[in-house]
């Protein structure tokens, strides 16, 4: 992790000192210190507006798009679906739980946090499967917040927190949520099959229909 580097060079690059930027956060000056010095972290709401204050990216300003450490968390993801898959649902949390060092910050890996905590939930006891969803939660709206906008990391990460809300009782604050997200009318699917021709678009046609088709399933089967 580099922020603490990254913010001391944004900083100087504009000519501030740390009292500066502390004025402009309304932090002190000393906790800019210990955030350029990596003693301690900003927290996470702060990490857009830093973001946004430097005119960059959380991604940039933490160098989360290091090729590297992309194809180790590519990795790291596929194991987890692996379990799941298996039906290793405790071995899928616990490999992301101990792993947590390498994924703090990535809004697509706190998703998945988020989903397989949703997905061991399932079938616990009432205490342990509330204390799950909640933690789930948590998880989904550092993924909302680091993901910081409309993309699919974000409508994902939404939709898990709507099943989480609903497990829990929580219905009308789920309905709410999943009201905002993305209607079929203006999916992807949908506007690939419009902007295509031929037998390209006969094949987006087909992924089209698989969509549903699953789709139908899956509803029928709740």
């Amino acid at each position: 992790m580099e922020l603490g580097t990254n913010l001391k060079q944004l900083r100087k690059e504009r000519n501030l000192t740390q009292e500066d930027l502390a004025e402009c956060l309304g932090v002190s000056p000393q906790t800019v210190s210990k955030w350029e010095n990596n003693i301690s972290m900003p927290d996470l709401s702060m990490l857009p507006v830093l973001a946004d204050y430097f005119g960059t990216t959380v991604d940039i300003l933490i160098r989360h798009d290091n090729n590297q450490e992309k194809s180790e968390l590519k990795d790291l993801a596929k194991s987890v679906h692996a379990l799941a898959n298996e039906g290793k649902l405790y071995e899928s949390y616990k490999l992301l739980k101990d792993s947590r060092g390498k994924w703090a910050l990535s809004a697509s890996m706190n998703h998945l946090m988020s989903w397989a905590l949703y997905k061991l939930s399932r079938g616990k006891e009432s205490n342990e499967r509330q204390e799950l969803l909640e933690e789930a939660i948590m998880y989904a709206d550092r993924s909302i917040r680091l993901d910081g906008g409309e993309t699919s990391c974000t409508a994902q990460a939404k939709m898990t927190k709507c099943f989480c809300m609903y497990d829990l009782g929580r219905k009308a604050e789920a309905i709410k949520i999943a009201g905002a997200l993305p209607s079929m009318y203006s999916s992807r699917e949908r506007v690939l099959v419009k902007v295509t021709e031929g037998d390209e678009r006969n094949d987006y046609i087909r992924l089209a229909l698989q969509f549903l088709d699953e789709l139908h399933d899956e509803i029928v089967a709740t």
